[in-house]
């Protein structure tokens, strides 16, 4: 496990854990933004960094022929960003947000399951399977613990938990779909595109759909949340994890989000004072797994 790993992981884990803190705290529990539209301000913010930054590195003529010679990849790739962020903003209508997070963080078992058929450099082995079982029953023991089943409506339970699970899907197709459309190309700039095409998705199914917040929705607060989340779990997390994608494979990349619940559940202690024994020990559970998937394997001498 290199220490490019281990520090590109760490950034992606804190900012990916970030995003149901800062809701609650900068944000709030107004509602301030409908879901489709507080989609499009986090992906049009992370869109405009990663724009300026390639402004300010003389990138925009690469980024311009990436966005003519791989539009439909692109488009397809920025779908699936669509497609999570309606999962993930309209399941919390039905359940608690933290079961919603949780349900998008199981992503890395479908990534396993999966990538193995799509790439020849991704296979099945004994570790991995151990990893992914450990981060499962992980998973499962933080998803008892957030999920409240007292006096629950069995359709919103429903609806609410196919939402959440949406959301992991489609961040798995995403995954698969970085490493196979784009194993080679400029992370910055295809991570900028994907964003610019889902923010115009969004933007286009907000204005047909949903109610246009007023300015009064826009307070020092509401903005500072939208910043953290669009540049910093948009903008950075996205691209470095396109590299991590890149460099160690969708399997070892996807699996780092198993670490977002035991993240998510620290930073709701430390600043919210929340805490479950039932979720802390499945985050650690969760720990356990990743370490074992990132370990290395030592090969048997002949």
């Amino acid at each position: 496990m290199s220490v490019d790993f281990v520090i590109k992981s760490l950034i992606i884990v804190v900012l990916w854990s970030t995003p149901p803190l800062v809701s609650k705290i900068w944000v709030g529990t107004e509602e301030l933004f409908p879901g489709l539209y507080f989609g499009f301000l986090r992906y049009f913010l992370g869109f405009l960094t990663l724009f300026f930054l390639l402004l300010c590195r003389n990138g925009l003529e690469n980024l311009i022929e990436l966005f003519l010679k791989r539009t439909k990849a692109l488009m397809f790739c920025a779908l699936w960003l669509v497609l999570m962020i309606i999962g993930q903003n309209f399941s919390v209508f039905f359940i608690l947000g933290a079961s919603s997070s949780i349900l998008l963080n199981f992503n890395p078992v479908l990534v396993y399951l999966i990538a193995p058929l799509l790439f020849v450099n991704e296979t099945y082995s004994s570790q991995k399977s151990i990893a992914v079982l450990l981060s499962t029953v992980g998973i499962f023991l933080v998803f008892l613990a957030s999920s409240n089943l007292i006096g629950v409506n069995l359709s919103h339970f429903l609806i609410g938990n196919f939402l959440g699970f949406l959301s992991g899907v489609a961040w798995a197709g995403y995954s698969l779909s970085l490493k196979k459309l784009f194993p080679d190309e400029s992370t910055m700039e295809v991570t900028a595109l994907n964003l610019g095409f889902a923010t115009l998705f969004l933007l286009f199914s907000s204005l047909v759909t949903e109610t246009i917040p007023p300015i009064s929705s826009y307070t020092l607060e509401s903005i500072t949340g939208l910043l953290i989340i669009g540049v910093g779990a948009a903008a950075i997390a996205f691209t470095l994890y396109l590299q991590l994608v890149q460099t160690y494979g969708t399997v070892q990349a996807a699996n780092i989000q198993f670490l977002i619940p035991l993240f998510s559940l620290l930073f709701a202690w430390i600043f919210l004072g929340e805490y479950s024994s039932l979720a802390l020990i499945g985050g650690i559970i969760c720990a356990i797994g990743v370490a074992v998937i990132t370990a290395p394997v030592e090969k048997k001498r002949n």
